[in-house]
């Protein structure tokens, strides 16, 4: 089957398919991680995870965009349009869902599910001065794409509790009928705002090279793998939260970082994988180790440091507090090697004297001469 690059690109402008930036994607950065994001809120069971990697068949998406929500690199990306209005308490976002159709006076507002919101999406609008969400839908548990969970209510449950803890404003959020939304969007028809400034996935042509389809054939990567461009990586959305109004050093993060310094043999695995630097080590001029620094906020629990930690030690907790950022560490030499070694300073733990390689040996066993 040959097929034509302007007949791909024709074709490629048809499919609904999430757009897709296969660098951020944690497979491509962590060989042995376990996310499953994307497989898991597809309800059409359009996303494939095996030991070739990642597809996507592109004949069973229906452009739900529920994996781009859930996908905690932002490695895939759909363009949402709610409708924005300014009314007398402020700036309003409009929300419907696709699928209420009958009755609906306009198709402004609409996205493929309330549920495809995510957290970042949410706080881009808020920073931009939205603080009112109205929303209309159907009837969740009836339609094929729910997940048995209202996943917009929680998201926005989640940001107001991390809002509410930094001393911000809430986001206020009102679910209406089809007339009650007819009414306010007749209300504020006229007060139409421009969309805030958002990190819109813009390389598209990483999709024609990675979302490998069953229709298409494989030989067509090759002609697409010029001219590429990394995207950057986005900042982690927990970053841009409110500044707390007061001093606070025990604040609750989306992505809490947990440490188990009894378990942690300091191999720096986490340090090496993480794509953010939501855990760094800091050293000293003479490149002497002297702590973990743990930084939640650049967290995006996407849990490569989970999935890298040999030792079990790293945890990532959801909506936690985070009361350690800083693990001093302890740098001595190996007894069996010599070599310098750090691990986590803990008090209630043995002193250990062999690194993390030697301690795997049994230093103690007796040597005999064959003669």
């Amino acid at each position: 089957m040959n097929l034509t690059r302007s007949w791909f690109k024709q074709l490629k402008q048809e499919w609904v398919a999430p757009e897709i930036i296969p660098e951020r994607c944690v497979h491509t950065q962590c060989e042995v991680s376990t996310c499953t994001n994307c497989v898991e809120s597809c309800p059409a069971q359009a996303w494939i995870l095996d030991d070739s990697g990642l597809y996507i068949d592109t004949s069973l998406c229906d452009g739900c965009s529920l994996c781009v929500a859930a996908c905690p690199e932002s490695a895939l990306g759909q363009t949402l349009l709610p409708a924005h209005r300014m009314a007398a308490e402020g700036k309003v976002l409009l929300l419907t869902c696709e699928r209420v159709g009958e009755g609906r006076t306009t198709d402004e507002g609409v996205v493929p599910c309330l549920h495809a919101i995510g957290s970042s999406f949410l706080l881009d609008y808020y920073q931009a001065g939205y603080q009112q969400v109205l929303s209309l839908r159907g009837a969740c548990e009836t339609c094929s794409r729910y997940r048995g969970q209202d996943l917009f209510d929680q998201r926005l449950a989640d940001l107001n509790e991390l809002l509410n803890d930094r001393e911000a404003p809430l986001i206020q959020h009102q679910i209406l009928s089809i007339a009650a939304w007819d009414a306010h969007y007749q209300q504020l028809s006229n007060a139409v705002l421009p969309p805030p400034e958002q990190n819109q996935i813009t390389n598209r042509r990483q999709f024609l090279r990675q979302a490998i389809t069953f229709a298409v054939e494989k030989t067509l990567e090759s002609t697409q793998a010029t001219d590429m461009e990394t995207p950057t990586v986005p900042l982690p959305w927990a970053s841009r939260l409110p500044t707390a109004k007061k001093e606070n050093n025990k604040l609750r993060y989306p992505f809490a970082i947990q440490l188990d310094k009894a378990i942690c043999n300091g191999c720096d695995a986490c340090v090496q994988l993480c794509p953010h630097q939501a855990i760094t080590l800091e050293t000293d001029i003479k490149g002497r180790a002297l702590a973990y620094n743990l930084q939640p906020a650049h967290c995006t629990g996407c849990r490569i440091c989970e999935d890298g930690c040999d030792q079990m030690a790293i945890h990532i907790e959801n909506m936690q507090v985070q009361s350690v950022s800083v693990v001093p560490l302890i740098q001595t030499s190996c007894k069996a090697c010599g070599n310098s070694f750090h691990y986590p300073s803990n008090e209630t733990a043995h002193r250990r004297t062999y690194c993390r390689i030697c301690a795997q040996h049994n230093h103690h066993r007796q040597l005999f001469q064959v003669l």
